[in-house]
């Protein structure tokens, strides 16, 4: 630990973004000048479009990384295990977050994340997709971010950081909860602005440029705080609750146009404050009726 502790934080960030991020700047100018070509993952066409994450991005993620999904298909290596994997990465990563080594966390936390799309390309590439498979794989992946938050408290215990932190992770398991429930009801909802890879890439970016920006500020702050996670935690904290929220209105505002057919409900009305054309509607309504009266 002290010998990590010992290297430059800037090349904690600087060194390995540098190589990487001009292999993927590369990667990427290529898939945007032949994307017509490779056809759209159905995990990119099942989860529309956020605020935070486009689709075009999550598309070229995918493409980029088949390459080494078929190298896994190749070794033999299953989806669960690959899986498996991946909860490990996550435990290491959680180690780091919570002795304050943001650099090495975030690219832990982003090497790790990237196998929850290998086993599902291995398991589509070898025809061993089964509903065990992504049962154990959507329940991996909240004890993988619960472990994730788990070291990022452990760091924040005594800082007003933690209630945020706490909130995230309440956030983000009523996310994954409103979707189960949702689509045990018959109700497949798949929208909000922060699931899961949004929670990724926010944090994992925020943790790799974390040892530079620290670096960079303690020029004129001589014991500054982590400012880059501590965004990105609060932005989290905010955002996993208001599209668990966001996902409960939709379904009950789904299960109420089905059993309430033409009864105004709260979750009807609710739903319609969230699109233009709702708030129109309902403004006009509004105006109506006080003319009415």
């Amino acid at each position: 630990m002290n010998f990590l502790r010992s290297i430059d934080p800037v090349w904690i960030s600087l060194g390995p973004i540098l190589v990487i991020n001009l292999i993927l700047l590369t990667s990427l100018l290529y898939f945007l000048a032949t994307r017509d070509r490779w056809p759209v993952p159905s995990e990119v066409k099942t989860r529309p479009n956020s605020k935070f994450l486009s689709g075009v991005l999550k598309h070229w993620w995918y493409w980029n990384n088949e390459p080494i999904g078929k190298f896994f298909m190749r070794l033999g290596w299953t989806p669960n295990t690959l899986t498996f994997l991946g909860f490990l990465f996550s435990i290491v990563a959680a180690f780091f977050y919570g002795n304050g080594l943001f650099g090495y966390a975030g690219w832990l936390m982003l090497f790790g994340s990237t196998f929850d799309l290998f086993d599902g390309q291995v398991a589509r590439l070898t025809g061993k997709v089964s509903r065990s498979g992504a049962f154990f794989d959507s329940v991996m992946d909240r004890f993988s971010e619960g472990i994730i938050f788990l070291g990022l408290s452990f760091y924040f215990r005594d800082s007003w950081i933690l209630f945020f932190l706490l909130l995230g992770l309440i956030g983000s398991m009523a996310v994954s909860y409103t979707r189960a429930r949702g689509e045990a009801v018959g109700v497949d909802v798949k929208k909000g602005s922060m699931q899961r890879p949004e929670r990724i890439v926010y944090l994992g970016c925020a943790s790799i440029f974390e040892p530079m920006t620290t670096y960079g500020l303690n020029f004129i702050w001589p014991v500054p705080p982590p400012v880059l996670v501590i965004a990105a935690i609060v932005l989290i904290g905010v955002m996993t609750n208001v599209t668990a929220v966001y996902r409960m209105i939709y379904v009950m505002n789904e299960l109420d146009n089905r059993e309430k057919a033409g009864i105004e409900t709260l979750p009807k009305m609710l739903s319609r404050l969230t699109t233009p054309e709702g708030r129109e509607k309902l403004r006009s309504e509004w105006k109506q009726k006080k003319l009415g009266s």
